[in-house]
Order: structure tokens, then C-alpha cells, then sequence
């Protein structure tokens, strides 16, 4: 199968590099990699016609850009031999790359040679290595495991210890230059954070604080990472022109990182072998409490996080919400009660209706006048402070009594 003369040997060279893999950036970085593949391909006289390079890419992965490329010109025929360094850096998923070197090599007719693991697929007399290599591969994946549960452990270590592990600080802060793992304010962004909760406490809805924020023309976090010069790369962002958007204004208002608290661990890798993350148990998450200065206040934080709990949607046409929202619930159903308006001879008339109702899943088509409703709230209001005056008066009566008493 292997029978090629030295020229019509179209060989690539194939170099990896992973520090999550835990690899010694010395002794296998690119170059040394390259080197040695050329050097050896010198002695033996084959000819390098492509070189293929995956930096800072896992070898549990075979999904590489460069390693997918070279796989396709193997099937254009451009290349029938691969050279690496080491099986190490072809993969350390052993299944995967027992699979590529006892399968797929061979069915596409490509000749592969591992250096320092002395293996050469064209060797048919190397019995004991066809033996060894599944073994080797085995001791590949184990190491790479291995690693994998070392930085797990380190990176919750620091996680407990309140330290800052994120690529990119969230929006409001900036990596400390003296220290990565520390946070300090960015001013501007910070200034636009305590807007945004200001806004909540005026009465605005999200939807709301959104859309004044782009009228105000501030750009969104996405977009202002990019422009403060961060290589921070999303899916979220779409068009020209990004815009501000409830789940981002959302995902600010809950952010308890605004009031000094470190809060990471929210997703977990599925394991060392597959990159996709799994969200954790709230109650699992790591909090660590005044580990860097606050922007917001705690009280000023949880009397939002109360205001966001309420219905507090706005009519399209309306600043603030209405004075009475997140407040009614139907005596009946126990659900919300939804705001409508009804027009009638010229006059706008406001009414409360059951949610359960209007979705049409029960209840009966009962309703409350929103200018009644105000005038009992109101009534009651009064009446209760009228409760409290007359108890300081009784008290106060009370006193005067007691020390009348006692002289």
C-alpha cells in the first residue's frame, strides 16, 4: 500500500500545541516541532509539501481547523503521509486516534509516522509496535485527563479564594493590570450600571430602560468591549448597529457582582473530552463576598431585585409603569391582574382584568376599575395612618399618665 519512491512521497507535517492538555511549551512548541519533522524528513529523504499547524487547540478534539484541512486534502489526493512529532499530537482521545491510525489512515492510503514514538505505518516488520501504539494512546488520554482534573481543582481553588478567572471582566469592570485575578471599577461603564438601576427604581420597565439607552445613544457591552479593544467575540451580536436588549439589561440588574460579590461555578464542563458546559445548581454556585469595590449598594440591589420579581410591563406609549403593577392579584386564581385600557365617548377608562382569564386557561370575566381600585387603596392607606396617629396619641397619653403617677 505504501510502495511511493522518495519523490512520490507528498508528505504534511503536522504540528499541535495545547496548554489546557497540560504540553511543556518548551520542549513541544511549534517550532521545535517543526524542526524536528523537517529534520527527519531531510534524512529520509521525503519531500514536505504542506505544513499544518493547530496552536492552542486540545487533542482530545479532532475538530482543529487545521488538522480538518489537512484531512481534506488527503482525500484530494494532495497528501498520502502525515509526520508528527509524536502520537501525543496527532490526538489524545485514544479511541479517536486508534480510530484515524488503524482505520481511516490506511483506508485513504496515507502513510503516518510518529517520530519519537519510532512508529512508521509502512514498517510491516514492526509487529510489537502495532502492539504498543494502542497502549501509548491509552497513557495519552489518561494524561490528558489527568491534567483536566489538576485545573479543575486549581481553578476552584481560586474560584473559593474569591479570585477572578473569566476571560473578559463583566460590563462595569476591568481586569486589574497589577493583578488578573482582581477586579477594579471602569468608570464609564460603571456610570452607565448605576443608570441603568436608577431607571429600574424610577418605575421603567426593561423593555423600557432598553430603548433609552439607545436613544441615549450608549453602545451595548458587546459592542463597547470591541471598541475598548477587547478581542471578545459573541454570537449575540447583530447588524450595523447593536442595540440594547432586555435580557441585557436583565442579565445586569441580577448581577450580584455589582455589590462586591464574586459569584462564579455557574457551568461545569460535561468532562475532558467534551467541550459543551452544563449549568450548575444555583445553590452550588461559589459566592464570595466583598472581593472587590462595589458599584451599586446592597439595599439599592435588593429593593430591585423585589421590583423585578413584580409584573412591571409598560404600555408601548408609557414612561413608567403603572402605580398599581406587580401589586393585584386575583382573589379567585391567585395570578396576576393585567392593565387594559378601554376608550369610550372620548375618555380613556382603565381597568384590571385576571391574567388567567385573558389567556383564556379559566376564571371568570371579572373585573375592577383602576380609578376605584385607587380610591379604596387610597381609603385604606388613610385609614391605616390613621391607625398609627391614634396609637402614638393613646401611647403618648399613656406617658403623661405614668409620670403623673409617679410624682
Amino acid at each position: 500500500m505504501f510502495s511511493y519512491s522518495g519523490n512520490a512521497i507528498k508528505a504534511a507535517s503536522y504540528s499541535r500545541l495545547s496548554r489546557e492538555d497540560g504540553d511543556k511549551i518548551e520542549s513541544y512548541s511549534i517550532r521545535n516541532q517543526k524542526d524536528l519533522i523537517a529534520d527527519y524528513a531531510s534524512q529520509k529523504g521525503i519531500r514536505i509539501v504542506e505544513e499544518y499547524t493547530d496552536d492552542g487547540y486540545s487533542g482530545v478534539n479532532f475538530e482543529r481547523p487545521s488538522f480538518q484541512r489537512m484531512i481534506e486534502d488527503v482525500k484530494k489526493k494532495k497528501i498520502n503521509c502525515i509526520i508528527v512529532k509524536d502520537l501525543s499530537r496527532l490526538g489524545r482521545n485514544y479511541i479517536e486516534t486508534g480510530r484515524y491510525i488503524e482505520r481511516i489512515f490506511p483506508f485513504l492510503g496515507v502513510r503516518f509516522i510518529a517520530i519519537t514514538d519510532h512508529y512508521d505505518s509502512a514498517d510491516e516488520s514492526g509487529d510489537a509496535d502495532q502492539i504498543i501504539i494502542p497502549f501509548k494512546n491509552l497513557i495519552n488520554d489518561a494524561y490528558c485527563r489527568d491534567i483536566s482534573i489538576k485545573i479543575r481543582s486549581q481553578l476552584d481553588v481560586k474560584r473559593k479564594n474569591g479570585k477572578f478567572i473569566g476571560s473578559f471582566a463583566a460590563y462595569g469592570y476591568l481586569k486589574d493590570p497589577n493583578d488578573k485575578n482582581h477586579l477594579i471599577i471602569d468608570e464609564y461603564a460603571a456610570e452607565i450600571v448605576r443608570t441603568i438601576f436608577g431607571l429600574k427604581l424610577n418605575g421603567l420597565s426593561s423593555q423600557r430602560i432598553s430603548e433609552k439607552l439607545d436613544e441615549m445613544n450608549i453602545a451595548p457591552p458587546l459592542e463597547y468591549k470591541r471598541k475598548c479593544g477587547l478581542n471578545f467575540n459573541s454570537g449575540f451580536r447583530s447588524g450595523r448597529n447593536p442595540k440594547w436588549t432586555v435580557v441585557t439589561v436583565n442579565r445586569i440588574l441580577h448581577n450580584e457582582l455589582y455589590v462586591g460579590t464574586m459569584v462564579q461555578g455557574k457551568n461545569r464542563k460535561i468532562n475532558y473530552k467534551v467541550k459543551e458546559s452544563r449549568p450548575i445548581e444555583e445553590t452550588d454556585w461559589i459566592r464570595v463576598p466583598e472581593t472587590h469595590e462595589a458599584i451599586i449598594q446592597k439595599p439599592i440591589f435588593d429593593t430591585v431585585q423585589r421590583l423585578t420579581e413584580l409584573d412591571t410591563r409598560t404600555a408601548p406609549t408609557s414612561e413608567g409603569v403603572y402605580i398599581l403593577s406587580g401589586f393585584l392579584r386575583c382573589g379567585d386564581s391567585g395570578q396576576n391582574m393585567i392593565h387594559r385600557s378601554v376608550v369610550k365617548n372620548g375618555k380613556t377608562y382603565g381597568y384590571y382584568y385576571c391574567s388567567t382569564y385573558k389567556r383564556g386557561d379559566g376564571c371568570s370575566p371579572h373585573n375592577i376599575s383602576e380609578a376605584k381600585l385607587k380610591d379604596n387603596v387610597l381609603l385604606l392607606i388613610k385609614r391605616e395612618i390613621g391607625l398609627v396617629l391614634r396609637a402614638e396619641k393613646i401611647l403618648s397619653l399613656a406617658k403623661n399618665v405614668t409620670n403623673k403617677k409617679s410624682v
